[in-house]
């Protein structure tokens, strides 16, 4: 298995090395092939995840890959560049409600203006393993609102409301 991954990592490099740069014009929103070095760090992180695409930021340090999971699960994981290296802020995927573990429920419940959500995000935090809860409050047509409306971090068995 060890041999695969090696194998599928120097295949991408190699084709990334044979492949032009991209464009200094890109802009922001541009979906681009992710390049080697990102999706080296990205499979890393995501053991077997098939990426499917990536956008790279107006400023060019942060690039936000999606892909699947062996499972069918559509996942993204958001990198950022920095003293010349991409590493993994999060990774973010959307989860049904009755998922949750409990006591975040039960934190959610118990904040002001809580809610039934209609969509909830889970995202892993790589920096220290939390993961908050994105959690979306359904519109009048019933579809989820533009943002989140409360988040809930979950840390060492501890849930906590952000907002």
């Amino acid at each position: 298995m060890q041999a695969t991954r090696e194998f599928v990592a120097l295949a991408a490099l190699a084709t990334a090395a044979c492949s032009p740069p991209a464009s200094e014009t890109q802009t922001e929103g541009s979906v681009l092939p992710v390049p080697a070095d990102i999706a080296a760090v990205v499979s890393t992180a995501v053991p077997g995840i098939t990426i499917t695409s990536g956008e790279l930021n107006a400023s060019g340090d942060q690039y936000e890959v999606t892909g699947t999971l062996p499972n069918g699960d559509e996942i993204e994981i958001d990198t950022v560049q920095s003293n010349g290296a991409w590493t993994v802020l999060e990774i973010q995927r959307d989860i049904v409600w009755s998922s949750v573990p409990q006591p975040v429920r039960t934190a959610a419940a118990a904040a002001p203006d809580s809610f039934e959500p209609v969509r909830v995000i889970e995202s892993t935090q790589a920096a220290d393993g939390s993961i908050v809860y994105e959690l979306f409050r359904a519109m009048e047509d019933g579809s989820p609102s533009q943002g989140p409306a409360m988040e809930v971090r979950w840390h060492e068995g501890s849930a906590e409301v952000m907002r």
